[in-house]
């Protein structure tokens, strides 16, 4: 089902799970056709598609990924063509690599992510977010 947030039974689960290693989070995207800012965002009126205020929201995230108490590494970012199995209608996927959960919880709780977190709202119709743990 297309969502934009993960629910609170979802993000509790997350936060509660007891796996410790790494994590790699599969992102696939589907962008607005028109960015929507709320009217008490800066940008509110922005004449831009969802996939440029996407963009701003990942410059942001560029800070978040030098800073080691987050750990956020992009793997693969790329437009979605097509599929040979399966369907779907993504228009991006991206690949993010953090050293552990609790990484990832910290950086949606830092300040510097909240400020930016308007754009992925704007620029976001829905995504698909797939946690895996990498096999070794």
């Amino acid at each position: 089902m297309p969502a934009l947030q993960p629910t609170t039974d979802q993000m509790r689960a997350f936060a509660k799970d007891e796996h410790d290693g790494p994590i790699v989070m599969i992102n696939l995207l589907k962008f607005r056709d028109k960015a929507q800012y709320k009217p008490e965002d800066s940008e509110h009126g922005d004449d831009i598609s969802g996939a440029e205020a996407y963009d701003r929201y990942a410059e942001g995230l560029e800070e978040l990924s030098r800073d080691p108490s987050i750990g956020l590494k992009p793997l693969y970012a790329g437009s979605a063509h097509g599929f040979l199995i399966g369907e779907g209608d993504w228009d991006r996927v991206l690949v993010v690599h953090y050293p552990s959960r609790q990484h990832m919880l910290t950086m949606m709780r830092d300040a510097r992510y909240q400020k930016v977190h308007r754009h992925r709202e704007a620029g976001l119709l829905h995504q698909d977010l797939i946690e895996t743990h990498p096999m070794s």
